[in-house]
This record gives C-alpha cells, sequence and structure tokens, in this order.
C-alpha cells in the first residue's frame, strides 16, 4: 500500500500550510489575520471530522467481513483511509449506494490502517486506496475497481 496514498490528506493539509504561513508571514499580521487563520482551520478541520470515511466494522475483526461474503446477499468491499482524498471525495457516492441498495447490497468498509484492514489486504492484495470489490451472492469475486466506482457496472451486477 502506497503511503502518500494512503496519508494524501495529511500531506496536502501539510504543504497548504507551510505555504499559507510563508505567505502570511510575508507581510505585518494583526490580530484580526491571527483570527481569520484559525476559523478558517477550525473549518477545515470540522469539516474533515464530517466527512472522513469510517469503517463499517462491528468488532473490527478482519473474520467478519470474510463471514459476511457469500452468505446470500451481493456485497461491495471498500478498502479506504481517513487521510485518503479520494476516499473523502467518494464517500457521498458510496453512502447514497448504500442507501439505494439497502437489502440487496451489503457495503462493507475497512480501514487500511486498522488491525483488520492490514490483515485483509494481506488477503485480498490491493495497492491502493480507495479499492472497492464486489463479490456476488455465492462469495465469487466479480470485479474490482481502484480509485473510483462505477455505478452501471453496480447495477449490471446486481441485476438478476
Amino acid at each position: 500500500m502506497s503511503i502518500l496514498n494512503q496519508y494524501s490528506f495529511l500531506w496536502l493539509a501539510f504543504a497548504v500550510t507551510i505555504i499559507a504561513a510563508l505567505i502570511f508571514l510575508r507581510k505585518k499580521p494583526r490580530l484580526p489575520d491571527f483570527i481569520a487563520v484559525g476559523v478558517i482551520l477550525l473549518a477545515l478541520l470540522t469539516a474533515w471530522l464530517l466527512l472522513r470515511p469510517r469503517q463499517t466494522l462491528l468488532s473490527g475483526e478482519a473474520a467478519e467481513v470474510q463471514a459476511r461474503i457469500g452468505q446470500g446477499t451481493p456485497v461491495l468491499l471498500e478498502f479506504q483511509s481517513p487521510y485518503c482524498l479520494g476516499c473523502t471525495a467518494i464517500k457521498p457516492l458510496v453512502d447514497n449506494v448504500e442507501a439505494q441498495y439497502a437489502g440487496r447490497l451489503i457495503v462493507l468498509r475497512v480501514d487500511v490502517q486498522s488491525p483488520a484492514g492490514r490483515e485483509l489486504a494481506a488477503v485480498y492484495g490491493f495497492q491502493y486506496t480507495p479499492t472497492f470489490i464486489f463479490f456476488d451472492a455465492a462469495g465469487r469475486e466479480v470485479w474490482r475497481e481502484v480509485g473510483g466506482l462505477t455505478l452501471e457496472r453496480l447495477e449490471q451486477s446486481l441485476s438478476p
């Protein structure tokens, strides 16, 4: 797994903070400038806390994920990281898929930085986040996509 991919949000935030600090310090900052920067940083932190992807494991164990695959309902397994920009960007789409196909599809989200995520990474052999693996009702891997999710492909896989 690529460290740049998993921590892309943190690397970008660090770079933007350094650049902003250099620009900010070029002029003589005043108290309102410090307050404005503080409000912006607080807003960014709040947005990240609300939008970051979270795993859906109940017990946090890899065995739970594998037990839910092949139980008669198709499964969409997402490997993600809360610090991955691509994972954060695609979260609303995955949330929509989960709501739209409730009862017909199980969506499992696994944080690759958790113990279960590291264990499952060795089992399913992927390198980048987000990675989506679709399993049919019998538990066979049908397809996988890296970096995005094609709704048309998902709909075709779910149609009888």
